[in-house]
């Protein structure tokens, strides 16, 4: 198996991280948490979200909590936003819905959020980019991979 950009993104960086395959495809949070045996808020959703003008932000969220669009709204200044498309999700990102990481995207300059929650737990399990296989790394260093994220409530 080789090296997904995800992977050599974090190598630039010089994250650790721990690659876990799975047996099958996950497209969901869920599907990941109980394939690796691992509590579902450890594994962060991300989301590509899109704002009135047309410029998309990924927000990232524990795995047991839902995105606030309100929330999300509100720190973004922008009452319009959206989740993005399926369709503009793969072009903007290069993965697949399902299959969304922080990281190594398509397009550059997507501004990042991060929920607070993310930062308290034990362990983060990000999407690899590809739905076979997952990266756990400290909370912590998410805020490294994802640079200049700002940190805040965006999750129920």
């Amino acid at each position: 198996m080789g090296k997904t950009i995800v992977m050599r993104a974090l190598e630039a960086k010089g994250i650790p991280h721990t690659y876990h395959q799975h047996v099958r495809k996950q497209y969901t949070a869920e599907g990941v948490a109980e394939e690796l045996d691992v509590p579902l808020s450890w594994v962060a959703k991300a989301m590509i979200v899109e704002r009135a003008n047309g410029d998309f932000a990924l927000v990232v969220v524990p795995g047991d909590k839902q995105l606030s669009l309100r929330k999300v709204a509100e720190a973004l200044g922008d009452k319009d936003v959206a989740l993005a498309s399926e369709r503009d999700v793969q072009r903007v990102t290069g993965f697949r819905v399902g299959a969304v990481s922080v990281v190594g995207f398509r397009r550059e300059g997507i501004a990042g959020y991060v929920d607070q929650g993310l930062l308290e737990l034990e362990k983060v399990i990000i999407s690899s980019g590809r739905p076979d296989a997952g990266l756990a790394l400290a909370p912590e260093d998410l805020l490294r991979v994802i640079e200049g994220a700002q940190v805040g409530d965006f999750a129920v």
